[in-house]
């Protein structure tokens, strides 16, 4: 188990490195969900004790990949690794692309298995090391190979290139050593003839001439040795320092030949092109004999960490081959697995264990020749997953309900509850909403009829209600604003007879209008009672009292001349009760003129023809009270006129 979640941890870095994780955005509620399951899930996390954990034992510097979850930690956050843009498009890409069965890679295929079994230490006479790299090349010579085959070839060059260089250099080293112990026993025959030569030149004390011209030869001939013999000994340390760079190049080519094959190894089990990886592990030790399989990484690198956190022990070579050999029968495993699910038609967990498969062993030919009928079968639905996880995101509850539906008849295992509980509370929250607005609407609380509109809207902008309630609004706005406008008309004409008639809609319009509101008031209060005098009018007519019925009409005709109910009532009464009108009318006339005698004389017959005349009464009340204040007829009245 902890070997599957090692490489898991190696390969979906890996498979996340070629994407560029999507910043933790401010995806609003509800959120998107892994493409095979697509319920609402947060994008990030806090990064609870787990992840804290992994960062204790990589640092936080390399991505963890959580199993259980289906999540990956990486920078104080956590990815959901089917909830991936470029993920779901890759996998879509791959689900829409044929097999690959044809001969070219078949022939691939052969090749590649052919070059493992020569490096394959069981193989009958031991690995044919010099058969499997002639046929590099022509692996690398497939599209499907990336020329990552002529690669390794070239690593193995450069390692062979680099150990004719050392043994160029150790076969120089060996020449000087050779010179060195000529120059040396040059040096000690040189050393000995000039001590030899000091002490033949100290015998005798007599010194004629002749022995003091020997004794000057001898002198010379010890000058001449002792500086052949430095000579000598400043060769032998040149020597001596040209072995020491030899040496020391040695050394370097050595370490930086295994170095940079152990990157080599190390770069094809990063990129998860594992049957590479196996190749160059089971290439090393033909290439370096000294039996050290320990990879040269850094202290502080990330990846030596994680072996080491994990392994409790260095990396070798024999890990990367361990684990490549692993991630390709996992692989394995899982197609197997994904084939099974699809005869049940459990495409759910299908495209789960396939893209689990695909983000691991996306070169492997178990995964690149899975038949394109079995894929197609697969595709539909995780087009749909995909579409499902855009529409929660962009809050298309519409849409992802239909989704839903059709994913639910498609798949057996598909878990409906989660996208369909998000759906439920958002149309229940954006519902809510939509209410509040009507509310409001009809309280005339604009401001909160915009910010509950706005609500619903942020919760789910495609909601066909939200167009309803929106265009209902906007419509009563527009009535309201017409009825305000229709009223003050109406008000400025005196049509308060019109105005009654509709005093429905001039009273919903008028409700936040406290002063419109004290103007229908009185409006509606007065044609009430004048509705009520015309009512009574029209029943003392038909009862006989016409002079009765005239005078009550001529009140309310008085206060309100243009409305069409009592202009009508009073032109029929005015028929009915000729003599009556016509007294009156002529009484008010020679009122007006002052002729106080001839108004009183009609007053009077007014009262004669309807006794109960207010009208009578009140001219007769006014006239003669004029005329006890000493308001005579006076110069110019003309005479009484006999009724």
């Amino acid at each position: 188990m902890k070997k599957l979640i090692l490489t898991a941890a190696c390969c979906v870095p890996a498979w996340l490195g070629a994407q560029v994780l999507p910043s933790p955005g401010s995806a609003p509620a509800p959120q998107a969900a892994p493409a095979s399951s697509p319920p609402p899930a947060s994008s990030s996390s806090s990064g609870g004790g787990g992840g804290q954990g992994q960062n204790s034992i990589f640092g936080g510097l390399l991505p963890h990949v959580d199993g259980g979850s289906e999540t990956v930690s990486w920078d104080g956050k956590m990815w959901n690794m089917n909830n991936n843009r470029i993920a779901r498009a890759k996998f879509e890409i791959y689900l829409a692309t044929p097999e690959a069965s044809n001969a070219d890679d078949q022939a691939y295929r052969d090749l590649m298995a052919q070059i493992t079994l020569l490096l394959a230490p069981t193989r009958p006479g031991g690995p044919d090391v010099s058969k499997a790299f002639a046929l590099l090349p022509e692996a690398g010579a497939f599209p499907i190979d990336g020329g990552l085959c002529n690669t390794i070839a070239n690593g193995v060059w450069d390692i062979w290139l680099a150990q004719r260089k050392v043994t160029n250099l150790r076969q120089a080293n060996d020449a000087m050593l050779k010179r060195r112990r000529d120059l040396e026993w040059n040096t000690e025959r040189g050393m000995a003839d000039a001590a030899n030569t000091g002490l033949n030149s100290g015998g005798g004390s007599k010194k004629n001439g002749a022995q003091q011209q020997q004794q000057a030869q001898q002198q010379q001939t010890t000058s001449m040795t002792v500086g052949r013999v430095s000579g000598y000994i400043k060769s032998i340390a040149e020597i001596e320092a040209r072995m020491k760079l030899n040496e020391t190049a040695i050394g370097l080519s050595e370490v930086t030949s295994k170095t940079q094959f152990q990157a080599l190894m190390v770069q094809m089990f990063m990129q998860r092109r594992f049957e590479h990886a196996i190749i160059a592990c089971r290439l090393y030790p033909h290439m370096f004999r000294d039996g050290d399989s320990v990879l040269q990484l850094d202290d502080n690198s990330d990846l030596k960490k994680m072996f080491s956190a994990s392994m409790g022990m260095p990396p070798t070579v024999s890990l990367i081959d361990g684990f490549s050999a692993e991630a390709i029968r996992g692989v394995d495993e899982a197609v197997v697995a994904f084939e099974q699910l699809v005869l049940r038609q459990d495409y759910d967990s299908a495209s789960k264990r396939l893209m689990e498969a695909y983000a691991i062993g996306e070169y492997l030919p178990r995964i690149r020749r899975l038949p394109m009928p079995t894929k197609l079968k697969v595709l539909d639905y995780v087009r749909d997953g995909n579409q499902l996880i855009n529409s929660l995101e962009m809050r298309d509850f519409g849409l992802a309900e239909e989704l839903v539906k059709k994913m639910r008849l498609s798949s057996r295992d598909f878990d409906f509850s989660k996208p369909l509980a998000a759906i439920e509370t958002a149309r229940t929250l954006s519902d809510m909403r939509l209410t509040a607005a009507r509310a409001s609407a009809v309280k005339g609380d604009q401001a909160g009829v915009a910010a509950e509109l706005k609500g619903a809207a942020e919760i789910w902008p495609t909601n066909p209600k939200l167009r309803e309630v929106s265009n209902m609004i906007g419509q009563n706005s527009d009535v309201q604003a017409q009825a305000l406008l229709d009223l003050d008309r109406l008000l400025s004409q005196r049509n308060y007879r019109q105005v009654f008639n509709d005093q429905g809609r001039y009273l919903a319009s008028a409700i936040n209008d406290p002063v419109r509101q004290e103007q229908l008031k009185k409006v509606l209060t007065d044609m009430n009672r004048v509705n009520m005098v015309v009512h009574a009018a029209g029943e003392a007519a038909r009862n006989g009292n016409s002079f009765g019925a005239w005078e009550a009409i001529e009140r309310e005709y008085e206060q309100f001349p243009d409305d069409p109910e009592i202009t009508k009532m009073r032109s029929e009464l005015s028929v009915k009760a000729s003599e009556f009108v016509s007294a009156i009318e002529k009484a008010k006339q020679h009122e007006q003129r002052k002729q106080s005698g001839s108004a009183i004389a009609w007053y009077l017959k007014a009262r004669r023809l309807y006794p109960p005349s207010e009208f009578a009464r009140n001219g007769i009340q006014r006239l003669v009270a004029g005329l006890n204040a000493g308001e005579g007829e006076g110069t110019g009245n003309g005479a009484v006129t006999n009724p």
